[in-house]
């Protein structure tokens, strides 16, 4: 029992270390050193504003997706009651 706790253990630990691996990915292609102090200036510029880009996308798409879940969970209820209201149309259609 306590072997399959420490695997399970050191396995979770690699997978985060895997995702956090994939997430520095995303603005590693604007990771250049040049010797030129201008041109560096320039990319790092460019990395922030890719990465400012980047986390209102994510924004963006976090509040879409919550939106989204919201519309979807206001239509289930709406179809519960409905299924609810027909189903004791049915009892009471049978009892009378």
């Amino acid at each position: 029992m306590r072997s399959l706790f420490i695997i399970i253990t050191l396995m979770t630990i690699c997978k985060a270390q895997q995702l956090k691996q994939d997430i520095s990915k995303d603005s590693k292609f604007l990771d250049s050193k040049i010797k030129n102090p201008e041109f560096q200036i320039e990319i790092d510029n460019l990395k922030k504003d890719y990465e400012n880009e980047l986390a209102e996308l994510k924004s963006k798409f976090k509040s879409e997706k919550k939106s989204l879940r919201k519309r979807y969970k206001e239509k289930f209820k709406i179809m519960k009651k409905e299924f609810k209201n027909s189903k004791n149309q049915r009892i009471d259609f049978k009892k009378n």
